[in-house]
């Protein structure tokens, strides 16, 4: 058995053993015979690149190297834990996009029904799907709301009842579920704040109490979030106003402000947009569109944030990076260069959480400009 293959049974087996029961989203973990996939979704050309990883963190592009949406303006994208389904979603054409991964190659299907609506000029924008691969939600922008589906057989979406969710703040961005899936949380970019759920065995949300949480001062225009993997904290990328805030997670779901509320992401203008945490919990990393970087913190007691020493990491000139992922392992962040450079980067992590690049640094995606990116279980 190959080096990468008992990484991934390892690791399966440890995410079995951590299931979690509570509420809508416990339970889940990769399947051992999965073959090692990351994908990106391409905004301004309505397709998705795919690659396999190999064992120095080396993309390889799958062939057919792309896969079309069949929407318009993809994003961002997600992959269920188990690493079978993939979902998109499309900003222009209000919908998503769904597909079935074949284990052995990488190569995306269209699921039957190929894809699936989130309302008329709804605008979906942050996608994710819960830790054990029952349900799907996606922020929309411009109406305001979380569309919620369930996954059945072959991937097809069913939509929750009722379908949407008011977020109680406008300009959706980010998204992203607790690991023991009782939680869910939205971005707010146009309200400055952030909307916070409990979500039920059905898959329906129910807005916490308070409903939303305001990320800082100023207009700081939250973008991209993640959650660490203990459930304790919750981080946001405030590409306004250079930061990341972070809160912990009480009883109920209920956000607050951790004991320094904010951590600086760079200089003024850095404009900090998706956030990435190792599955070890130990590191944060978060992409500065505006620098052509990636910052990188230590995560200590209390979730506070230290900067690594350097604490950024270039992704390339005009590069512009804003999707960014870990793979399942924690070996390695790729980052989705939007930038005329049209491709990924690759680092592989060290010990203190300081980022060396790939061998060679990137991968190319060209023509295609990517946005989101994606691995099994990670945004």
């Amino acid at each position: 058995m190959t080096r990468p293959m008992l990484v991934l049974l390892a690791l399966s087996t440890m995410l079995a053993l951590a299931g979690c029961p509570n509420g809508g989203g416990g339970e889940g973990g990769f399947r051992s015979d999965t073959v090692s996939v990351l994908y990106t979704a391409n905004g301004g050309s309505n397709n998705l690149s795919g690659f396999t990883i190999g064992a120095r963190g080396a993309l390889t592009a799958i062939t057919p190297a792309t896969f079309s949406t069949g929407g318009t303006n993809t994003e961002w994208v997600a992959i269920s834990p188990d690493g079978q389904f993939l979902y998109a979603s499309n900003q222009n054409s209000a919908n998503i996009s769904a597909f079935t991964i074949n284990a052995t190659t990488g190569i995306l299907t269209p699921t039957t029904t190929p894809t699936f609506s989130t309302g008329l000029g709804s605008s979906p924008r942050g996608i994710t799907v819960t830790p054990n691969g029952q349900f799907v939600y996606v922020a929309n922008s411009a109406s305001n709301t979380v569309s919620g589906f369930s996954i059945g057989s072959g991937g097809v979406l069913t939509s929750t009842s009722p379908a949407t969710f008011l977020t109680g703040g406008t300009l959706a961005r980010g998204i992203a579920v607790s690991p023991d899936g009782q939680f869910l949380y939205v971005a707010n970019s146009g309200t400055h704040n952030v909307s916070g759920f409990t979500i039920d065995a059905g898959g329906v949300l129910t807005a916490t109490s308070p409903a939303t949480f305001s990320t800082g001062a100023g207009s700081p225009s939250p973008e991209g979030l993640a959650i660490s993997p203990n459930g304790s904290f919750l981080y946001v990328a405030n590409s306004g106003t250079n930061v990341i805030a972070g809160f912990t997670i009480g009883p109920g779901g209920v956000l607050t402000p951790m004991a320094t509320p904010t951590f600086s992401t760079g200089v003024p203008g850095s404009s900090p947009q998706r956030i990435a945490i190792s599955p070890n919990g130990s590191f944060l990393y978060i992409t500065n569109s505006g620098m052509n970087e990636v910052a990188a913190f230590t995560i200590g007691a209390g979730g506070l944030l230290t900067p690594t020493t350097p604490v950024t990491f270039s992704t390339g000139a005009a590069s512009a990076p804003v999707g960014i992922t870990i793979n399942p392992a924690g070996q390695f962040v790729y980052v989705a260069n939007s930038g005329s450079t049209n491709n990924v980067a690759g680092f592989s992590i060290g010990s203190d959480g300081t980022l060396t690049p790939t061998t060679p640094p990137t991968f190319s995606t060209a023509p295609h400009a990517p946005i989101g990116i994606a691995t099994p279980g990670r945004p």
